[in-house]
């Protein structure tokens, strides 16, 4: 930059997105969801089965997004710092959009969907009925399907599902109901009150905003790190009820920052090429932006390294089960692309500092980035489709349902998102560290 900025030159106000401005990336959105909407809604109706797993892997593909916003601005919040405050905003935007995608969510509630998503619900049900009939509670009732099956229904007994009743307490029906609220509950209160403590500070620039922000995101990170964590469970790790891992909540909270990161980094480029934080956002943000993206590339490889391996070394067959599916036909190619996609590419690309601070190179890097996450996603839900409904490995042309579903649910996020920009300014302009912020050299 030519000289110190000061707060005289930047307008008074902040500087407001026009959606006109930006009306091309954001129409695109809105086509792409209003197509996927009513594709989805073909689809929903025509193969809820199949359908519920293309809706899962898009409701939390997007919710990676929403999760990893939240993060970011707790983190800054937390440690105090500084260099961030130029783009908080963003990030604020990000984490506020978990009630869209509540509403897109909502579906999941359905036991139309949810029964083909999670085979144990579909045990619970079966228990239930023979409690009613029995006169007794639904884990007893698992238990005798364990040992003596269901006579009246010609069912021998399980002892696979010995393992329902050991994780009753935590796996079932109801506790997952109220959990799958709370989730969205916990992070819409994060959200909400950072980006109001955000809001009221540009309205009057007191400082207190920010000290009141940095004790609250010391106080709820320790929930916000439980609220991904048990989300990544139900959701996924629940479409096999016989499998665990004790780094699972980790790894996805590691895709959920570098995605968000990678997201953050296109939106602040594309509302530069718009015209807008010229005076805010410096080569040196990128440089910082892209430092965490490498951070979290590093952080996310020795996670899903570390899973595997103890899972490995262990053998256990509830454990393996997992990978072996991963592993089987098409899906071992996508394996070995995700091993060179996710880590080896981005890792080489984000070693130059130059190329982290040309804003050409780093958005290539960020949209390949942004497409490993899909790519991970889709392998860490899809793969349990054609085995968990008995159609094989793959369900055959389920992958337009796939496509349908990712357009319904990112392309209105994304829509809903790029409008609600225009809010607040783009950026908190009466926070007292944004000079700090603006003229960071690092």
């Amino acid at each position: 930059m030519s000289h110190h900025v000061t707060f005289k030159d930047l307008p008074q106000g902040g500087e407001k997105f026009e959606p006109a401005k930006g009306g091309k990336l954001i129409g695109t959105f809105g086509l792409f969801g209003l197509i996927g909407l009513a594709a989805s809604a073909f689809f929903f109706f025509k193969n809820t089965d199949t359908f519920a797993y293309s809706w899962l892997f898009a409701v939390f593909f997007s919710f990676t997004f929403v999760a990893g916003g939240c993060f970011w601005i707790l983190l800054h919040s937390a440690s105090n710092s500084s260099w961030g405050v130029a783009v908080r905003r963003i990030w604020e935007n990000m984490a506020n959009m978990v009630i869209p995608l509540a509403i897109l969510a909502s579906p999941l509630l359905l036991p139309a969907v949810n029964r083909p998503l999670y085979e144990w619900m579909q045990h619970h049900d079966h228990a239930k009925t023979l409690a009613e009939h029995h006169h007794t509670s639904v884990k007893a009732a698992l238990h005798h399907l364990v040992v003596e099956g269901d006579p009246d229904q010609h069912l021998a007994a399980n002892p696979h599902l010995h393992v329902l009743v050991a994780k009753f307490g935590y796996m079932n029906v109801n506790g997952w109901y109220i959990r799958f609220g709370l989730y969205f509950l916990i992070l819409w209160f994060i959200a909400r009150t950072l980006r109001g403590k955000s809001v009221k500070q540009d309205q009057d620039g007191d400082i207190k905003h920010t000290i009141k922000a940095r004790q609250f995101s010391c106080i709820v990170l320790l929930f916000y790190a439980l609220t991904v964590t048990f989300a990544a469970y139900d959701w996924l790790v629940g479409l096999d009820y016989t499998w665990f891992s004790t780094m699972w909540g980790v790894y996805i909270f590691a895709g959920c920052a570098w995605s968000s990161m990678a997201a953050s980094i296109l939106i602040v480029i594309w509302l530069r090429s718009l015209g807008y934080l010229q005076k805010v956002v410096t080569d040196e943000h990128y440089h910082l932006m892209g430092k965490l993206l490498f951070a979290f590339t590093v952080f996310w490889a020795y996670i899903s390294f570390s899973q595997y391996f103890l899972i490995w070394y262990a053998n256990i067959t509830e454990e393996t089960r997992f990978y072996l599916t991963r592993n089987t036909e098409g899906w071992r190619d996508v394996s070995i692309f995700i091993l060179i996609g996710h880590f080896v590419v981005p890792f080489l690309f984000l070693l130059s500092q130059q190329k982290k601070k040309n804003t050409t190179y780093i958005s290539i890097g960020c949209l390949w980035i942004l497409f490993m996450h899909l790519v991970d996603m889709y392998w860490n839900v899809i793969p349990e489709r054609g085995p968990s409904l008995g159609q094989g490995v793959l369900v055959p042309y389920a992958w337009v349902q796939d496509i349908a579903a990712l357009c319904a649910v990112f392309g209105t996020m994304g829509f809903l998102y790029l409008r609600g920009l225009a809010k607040y300014s783009l950026y908190p302009w009466r926070d007292p560290r944004l000079i700090e912020s603006v003229n960071v050299i690092n």
